[in-house]
């Protein structure tokens, strides 16, 4: 008797499998299809077609389900065929379902051909039962999770500094200089002098008329004594000599 085995958080792929027992507490992905005499676990099945005397699964995912007895939590497949049974407690969702009894509570189904049909309804819980079951709750998560103990947050606390050890002092050297204070470090970067704006101005246009291929030439004086001026009787411009 041969039994393939999926351990819980493994996840495998075949392209076909023929077995005698599956056992899928993991994740299973085949390709075209898996067939063996039973099909049983706590795993999820997706697979081109699925056939087995007895299925017994938390989810299947398939083209076609073909078995006798289908027991499963959610199942999704155009087609499922269940000769004798199928039981769906969470949700079925197919397009033809074909079975002696069909059992469900939700479903998605186009087209029903059964001998029985059950819908299971759901469970309905009061008001007090919906509180007592959060106090329930509270109060077990409170005895089973395990106690960490963190830093308190927010907390108002006054830092340790250690002085660090000091080498001993020969007799009549000078006392070492304090080390300057990060406040002398600010006022200096204060005192700096500002930005030259008009000389940051100049080095771009520097830059600017050498990547065109063209240079700057510097003429000393003013911009009124290098202004070019107008001889009247030439009718000329003359500018002044670089």
């Amino acid at each position: 008797m041969k039994t393939v085995y999926i351990p819980r958080g493994e996840t495998v792929h075949y392209e076909t499998l023929v077995t005698d027992h599956l056992v899928v507490k993991g994740y299973l992905d085949v390709t075209y299809g898996v067939k063996a005499k039973t099909i049983s676990g706590s795993g999820v099945i997706c697979a081109g077609s699925a056939e087995a005397d007895s299925i017994r699964i938390d989810s299947l995912e398939a083209a076609t389900a073909i078995c006798k007895r289908l027991i499963a939590k959610r199942v999704q497949a155009p087609e499922v065929f269940a000769s004798e049974s199928a039981v769906v407690s969470c949700f079925l969702s197919a397009a033809y379902v074909e079975t002696g009894r069909l059992t469900v509570s939700i479903s998605e189904i186009d087209e029903v051909k059964a001998d029985e049909v059950i819908n299971l309804t759901k469970k309905k819980r009061t008001l007090f039962g919906t509180l007592l079951a959060a106090a329930l709750r509270s109060f077990w998560v409170g005895l089973t999770a395990p106690k960490t103990h963190g830093e308190v947050m927010d907390a108002e606390y006054a830092p340790v500094t250690e002085a660090a050890p000091t080498a001993p002092k020969a007799a009549g050297t000078e006392p070492e200089a304090p080390a300057a204070q990060p406040q002398a470090a600010a006022e200096s970067e204060q005192k700096a002098e500002p930005m030259d704006e008009e000389l940051n101005r100049f080095v771009n246009m520097f830059k600017l008329a050498r990547e065109g291929g063209f240079t700057l030439k510097i003429v000393p004086g003013t911009p009124e004594e290098n202004a070019p001026v107008f001889n009247f009787e030439t009718e000329t411009l003359q500018r002044p000599a670089a």
